[in-house]
């Protein structure tokens, strides 16, 4: 989930990111909760084989969200803790994850001690981020050779549906960061993480006509429209998506980024 401090976000005559992080994700968070998709079990098994973690591994979910990522490494039996800046995202966290500890913070202020986990795992988050403050705050809270992992569930933009949900919903516009984007660069600037290990996977996601438009309702540049104007979106979306049979299949691309720390 998003810091409230960014800069400036690509979106075109939009909010800027520090409004989308404040905002955005501050409600709805059930929506989220419900309509984004869990991350597929090839892609869960290249990270914790790459990252390093199995039973128990202590792991910090940094930027849990509602802890979609979280519960299916608990599930493994991964000793799981988990810090996120939103308070509503928190509520849903510890309704739908119990048993796993969740603090409020940020990625540029990890309230956690030096070196007390094994591996930092991010998912659909790390865009959001002061990288090298959050880059250093990760290094000060893993133990040597710990690994940082980094995920994210993009649709496939390639499918001429989703392409056509893309035109409608205004996300070209609105994206926080060019979907398909090499984040490796940014992790091997701080000069404490490497060799980067990418590994791109595809799923499918199936929906009822209700979820795609939660999918929709649950993206940070949305929950910032004055409520006329998110209706009228909305609406535009529920439209496109009653032309569609349903179950509608929604194609995915996981994208993993994987590092262990140097020295």
């Amino acid at each position: 989930m998003p810091h409230p401090n960014r800069p400036a976000g690509p979106g075109a005559g939009g909010p800027d990111r520090s409004t989308l992080g404040r905002v955005g994700f501050e409600s709805a968070s059930d929506v989220y909760e419900r309509a984004r998709p869990d991350y597929s079990p090839e892609a869960l098994r290249t990270l914790t084989d790459l990252g390093r973690i199995g039973a128990g591994t202590r792991v910090l979910d940094l930027a849990a969200g509602t802890g979609k990522l979280t519960r299916q490494l608990a599930a493994r039996g991964v000793r799981c803790v988990a810090v996120e800046p939103s308070a509503s995202m928190r509520q849903v966290f510890a309704e739908v994850v119990p048993g796993v500890p969740v603090a409020g913070g940020t990625a540029e202020a990890i309230p956690l001690g030096d070196r007390t986990v094994d591996a930092v795992v991010v998912a659909q988050a790390f865009h959001w981020f002061d990288t090298p403050e959050a880059l250093a705050e990760m290094v000060r809270v893993l133990r040597p050779g710990g690994t940082l992992s980094l995920i994210w569930n993009e649709r496939d933009e390639s499918d001429p549906m989703v392409a056509e949900l893309v035109r409608i919903s205004k996300w070209d516009t609105h994206q926080p960061y060019p979907v398909g984007r090499d984040f490796g660069p940014s992790i091997d600037a701080s000069g404490r993480f490497g060799p980067v290990t990418r590994t791109l996977g595809s799923f499918v996601q199936w929906l009822s006509r209700e979820a795609f438009v939660e999918q929709v309702a649950s993206r940070s540049y949305v929950r910032v429209l004055d409520d006329d104007a998110r209706a009228a979106l909305l609406g535009e979306v529920a439209d496109f998506a009653a032309t569609l049979d349903e179950p509608i299949g929604m194609p995915y691309r996981s994208d993993l980024f994987t590092a262990t720390l140097r020295g």
